[in-house]
C-alpha cells in the first residue's frame, strides 16, 4: 500500500515545527540598571538569572556576558550565581562629559 501524499510530508512537517519551537526558544535579553559612581569594585548591582527567570547553570550553559559598548568593561558577569558585579568603577565625567542625563 502506497502512503498518501500528505503522510509523505509529515517527517518534514514535524522537523519544521521542531525547529519553529527550538529557535523561538533563543532571544536575547536587554537589561538596564542604575549604578552609583560611587560603587566599588566588587559591588553587586543586580542577579541577571533572577531578573531573567534562569539558574545560574543556564546562564552558563547559555554563555551569558556583558558585552561593553566602549574600551572598558565595567561590569562583570558571574554565570554561576547569576550576580552583575562592578569590574571597574566608573567615573560619570569620563563616561559622559556634561551631558545631562548620564546614561
Amino acid at each position: 500500500m502506497k502512503p498518501r501524499k500528505s503522510e509523505e510530508r509529515l517527517p518534514g512537517r514535524a522537523a519544521a515545527l521542531l525547529l519553529v519551537l527550538c529557535v523561538s526558544g533563543m532571544r536575547a535579553e536587554t537589561a538596564r540598571y542604575s549604578v552609583p559612581e560611587e560603587a566599588e569594585r566588587g559591588s553587586v548591582v543586580a542577579n541577571i538569572a533572577k531578573d531573567l527567570g534562569l539558574t545560574g547553570e543556564e546562564l552558563l550553559a547559555r554563555q551569558a556576558r556583558v558585552v561593553p559598548e566602549g574600551e572598558k568593561q565595567y561590569l562583570q558577569l558571574n554565570q554561576r550565581t547569576g550576580d552583575l558585579a562592578v569590574r571597574e568603577q566608573m567615573d560619570r565625567e569620563e563616561l559622559c562629559g556634561q551631558s545631562e542625563p548620564c546614561l
